[in-house]
């Protein structure tokens, strides 16, 4: 008997900060299929929206957490379905989740109740994730799942289908602030698809100490005749460990010229955000890739999104300086009198 398993989905998650408060009961019916969802995050990253997806934290050996999650049933029979904790990989921008039967590690840091439940449909039933470090765990990146699983059941022709829901885990075992994040982008491909459309691939490479999940866009600019185009959207799914280097593929509009044209590129990763820019010609023929282009990465000073607010507000800061100046300079000058000389009338 086949077993076949379903792609891993991460369900969108809605952030509430920790409180104590119950999170408010969602109106829209739960997606098809066994799903499931981050319901809390530690306040300290409520701005962080990878946090509102990911179990993501820092934490010292031997300490205790929990989180709040939420797992539903979107299909129109009841399921039974399993919760539990295991390992995953970050291999070549891959966040690979481990089976259900995985030992050692996160695996056995990750506990979940209930750690079973039969779904009515339509029902959202929410979970509690305890998660407790080893007392010996190594200062570290650690990485892991919290998984719901609907077993295999008898299909037709006798094919059994197992689906597996889950939210990715990325811990920062150690003392003190947790290690930077950072990234650069290496280089920037053009090619065009055995469609002809045009794609642009850029290198990254994660300087930093903790894993990035990037998504991002990139505009075009001075291109053939002073056109411009985007910005268009990065495809979603590269998650690089630290001193890993991976792909970013952005695909195009089939409209656009071979160029050449300054391709901006602007990638994040929770809170963080970098630019870079490159010359870039796309091929003439579909199927055909131009030699990667050095990309420069971008300082602040050099994003206009940041140098533009700033000027303006500099531009601010001087006039209020100068109309205080001259109004202080007004007030400090002394008023003058012309004193007559008054002698008795008649």
């Amino acid at each position: 008997m086949t077993t076949c398993w379903a792609p891993l989905l991460v369900g969108a998650a809605i952030v509430v900060v920790m409180t104590g408060s119950a999170a408010a009961e969602p109106v829209d019916p739960p997606p098809p299929g066994v799903g499931i969802r981050l319901v809390e995050a530690p306040t300290d990253r409520a701005d962080d929206p990878r946090a509102r997806s990911y179990i993501i934290d820092r934490v010292g050996a031997g300490s205790t957490f929990t989180r709040r999650i939420e797992v539903s049933n979107g299909d129109p029979q009841p399921m039974d379905v399993l919760l539990y904790g295991t390992t995953a990989t970050l291999r070549d921008g891959d966040f690979s989740v481990g089976p259900a039967d995985a030992t050692g590690g996160v695996a056995e840091w990750i506990s979940v109740t209930p750690r079973s439940a039969r779904l009515q449909p339509g029902q959202r039933l929410e979970a509690v994730v305890s998660v407790t470090v080893a007392e010996d765990a190594p200062d570290d990146e650690y990485y892991g799942a919290v998984v719901v699983e609907r077993p295999a059941v008898r299909g037709v022709a006798g094919v059994s289908n197992g689906l597996r829901a889950a939210v990715r885990v990325y811990l920062s075992v150690g003392q003190g602030s947790e290690p930077a994040s950072d990234f650069l982008v290496d280089s920037m491909a053009a090619e065009r698809g055995a469609d002809g459309r045009p794609v642009v691939t850029a290198l990254v490479r994660n300087t930093g100490g903790r894993a990035l999940d990037l998504s991002g866009s990139l505009s075009l600019s001075e291109g053939p005749g002073g056109l411009s185009g985007g910005p268009f959207l990065a495809q979603l799914g590269t998650t690089l460990a630290p001193g890993d280097t991976g792909p970013v593929t952005v695909p195009l509009d089939q409209a656009v010229r071979g160029g050449p044209w300054i391709a901006t590129l602007t990638l994040r990763s929770g809170l963080l955000e970098r630019q870079a820019r490159a010359q870039i010609t796309f091929p003439d023929d579909a199927g055909e890739q131009a030699a990667p282009v050095a990309a420069e990465n971008l300082s602040p000073a050099e994003d206009p999104r940041i140098l533009i607010p700033i000027a303006v507000s500099l531009i601010l800061l001087i006039a209020l300086l100068l109309a205080w100046w001259l109004l202080a300079r007004r007030r400090a000058r002394p008023e003058h009198r012309e004193e007559q000389e008054l002698v008795p009338a008649g």
